[in-house]
């Protein structure tokens, strides 16, 4: 994760997850499967966790959808 961070010139595990989302947001669903597949699997697990059980306000059920099946 720290070479993704380090590559978009990132913080936080967390900011990397906002910009995937951010890209499934805004269309970019190509995308946000790529920037996702390329995060560790524990990682995916976590937010598609995160997303799931709504701890992360910007979740839809159709967000988690996507993302569990690129799981």
């Amino acid at each position: 994760m720290k070479k993704l961070l380090k590559a978009y010139g990132l913080n936080s595990d967390m900011q990397y997850m906002e910009m995937v989302a951010d890209s499934y947001i805004n269309g970019q669903r190509k995308q946000a499967t790529e920037q996702f597949k390329a995060m560790p699997k524990e990682s995916r697990k976590s937010m598609v966790k995160m997303l799931y059980t709504e701890v992360w306000g910007r979740s839809t059920p159709d967000m988690t959808a996507f993302f569990y099946a690129a799981l």
